[in-house]
């Protein structure tokens, strides 16, 4: 637990990178009228998520 309550910022930072990764793929799935990059966008959406939420328990 000490652990995730030093990392905050590197949480936050973590959660905008998936979610900004998430974004992209959905952008090229519509763009490019395919299925898999919605797959891999809800996979790591999920994730962001995840680092949100440890992000939301370490905060200072």
């Amino acid at each position: 637990m000490g652990r995730i309550r030093r990392y905050f910022y590197f949480w936050v930072g973590l959660a905008a990178v998936f979610t900004a990764a998430g974004a992209t793929h959905i952008a090229l799935a519509i763009t490019n009228s395919v299925l898999w990059p919605v797959w891999v966008a809800l996979a790591q959406l999920v994730v962001a998520g995840g680092c949100a939420r440890a992000a939301v328990q370490a905060r200072p």
